[in-house]
């Protein structure tokens, strides 16, 4: 059954009023499956629709307003449905979601309950769209899709809360393998939305999201904020493309400690960083199971919009901090108006790892390709950031050259035959996730997000 119910906000970091909302007439319905099941009063005061038993939506739909998944139900949508939601005029009341919930071990009668699904399964000709309703979309039109899963983050008490609800929302536990469902061959796109600084959806955001979720082959398109945000968790996620986030395309923190490959971001103008990455910025509080962020990526390009495209920000290509951890190998970062990379501690004005004593050893930088840009930046002295020290212990970690892409102006970041970066790379573990090739970048000489229709760029 669907249920739609208003509330008073709990807090999602997002303030009170972003998901109040009422259902829209579109929404689907569920077909009767026999549950009769009492919803829980932590659930029933949610504002929006609740999925309470498990559904199927077999054909494209329009829904307003936040869609809250409870534990145990999965929503499964067919391959080639488009999910539109409608705008929401300004109203941060009317800001349409997605939103699947973390497991519930007590609330329910019939018992404990596992982590909440979304099973949106396409293929690449096939491919599941979510997007927005009006004719002419743009960014900021509706919020995006929102998973919470029961897998270790670093929060000293292993549990945190979504962003913008002020109770019930919350995610974290100890099961590294949770299943929050399967996103396979999905765009998302014209996403985002913020009520004030730090308040914000993303077009993808993973809260502790584990490792028994499958996410490949997804595109973020067009977001106010970022292409994808991970909070701790153990999910991997390979073929990602995340194109126009005004922020930052991939960010990721809490003590995310999963894998990564063949990751694609191409800016705008106006945009902040390729990737903004925190390890923990007290390692003493940084104990909720996961320790700091410490993913193992290889293969990844991140293509920037040009010298003086982004004046008011920073854009750099990797903006590391805060006691990171991790393997970052064979990225190709090309084109951004800042730095390729930047180390730091804290955030601005904010006490951090001055002294980067953990970076050559709980850090590995390894095949890295720069092209028109500096190697390094000095921050001293910029917004109260620590000062950039010793950035020749990485001198062996990167090249400059030109990795001689087939046709960025049409973004195609394959490589030409005769390039470099075909050969060099660091090579990646045989471990039943990576790829083994020896490339650098996201691209060997053929072109993944050409393959079927599941990828869109703006000439198309």
């Amino acid at each position: 059954m669907i249920t739609t119910v208003t509330k008073k906000l709990l807090m999602f970091v997002l303030p009170l009023s972003l998901l109040l909302s009422a259902c829209s007439d579109n929404s689907p319905t569920n077909p009767d499956n026999g549950g009769d099941e009492e919803i829980p009063e932590v659930y029933e005061n949610l504002p929006g629709t609740l999925i309470t038993e498990d559904q199927t939506w077999s054909n494209d739909t329009t829904l307003a307003g936040p869609h809250f998944v409870l534990p145990g139900v999965t929503l499964t949508i067919e391959p080639g449905v488009t999910v539109s939601f409608e705008y929401h005029n300004g109203n941060s009341n009317d800001v349409g979601t997605i939103i699947t919930l973390d497991q519930d071990e007590e609330n329910f009668s019939d018992g404990p309950r596992p982590t909440a699904r979304l099973v949106a399964e396409g293929t690449a000709d096939n491919p599941i769209v979510f997007t927005s309703a009006r004719d002419n979309p743009e960014r900021n039109d509706w919020g995006g899709i929102i998973l919470t899963g029961h897998a270790p983050n670093s929060n000293p008490s292993g549990v945190g809360e979504v962003e913008g609800l002020d109770d019930a929302i919350q995610y974290g536990g100890d099961k590294g393998d949770d299943d929050s469902g399967i996103l396979r061959y999905v765009r998302i796109e014209y996403t985002g939305f913020s009520i004030s600084e730090g308040s914000e959806l993303q077009a993808l955001t993973l809260y502790s999201v584990g490792s028994g979720t499958t996410i490949e082959y997804v595109q973020t398109y067009e977001c106010s904020d970022d292409g994808i945000e991970l909070f701790g968790g153990t999910v991997d996620i390979k073929y990602f493309v995340a194109y126009g986030a005004d922020d930052d395309s991939y960010d990721y923190d809490q003590g995310w400690t999963g894998r990564g490959q063949f990751w694609l971001a191409v800016q705008k103008p106006g945009a902040d960083n390729g990737f903004e990455n925190d390890g923990c910025d007290d390692l003493s509080d940084c104990d909720g199971g996961n320790g700091p962020t410490s993913p193992n990526l290889y293969n990844v390009t991140v293509y920037g919009a040009g010298e003086g495209s982004s004046p008011e920000k920073n854009n750099f290509g990797l903006r590391l901090r805060e006691n990171l951890e991790g393997s970052y190998n064979n990225f190709i970062v090309s084109n951004m108006d800042g730095a390729p990379f930047v180390l730091e501690g804290g955030d601005a004005e904010e006490e951090g790892d001055d002294t980067y004593v953990n970076y050559p050893d709980a850090l590995s930088l390894n095949g890295f390709i720069l092209y028109t840009n500096d190697d390094f930046q000095d921050v001293s002295g910029a917004g109260g950031r620590a000062e950039q020290p010793d950035a020749d212990r990485y001198a062996d970690s990167y090249e400059e050259f030109d990795p001689m892409f087939n046709d960025p102006d049409n973004y195609n970041f394959s490589l030409q035959a005769g390039s470099s970066a075909l050969s060099g790379g660091a090579t990646p573990p045989n471990d039943g996730f990576f790829t083994q090739v020896e490339y650098r970048g996201a691209f060997g000489t053929e072109d993944w997000t050409r393959e079927g229709s599941w990828v869109r760029w703006p000439n198309q």
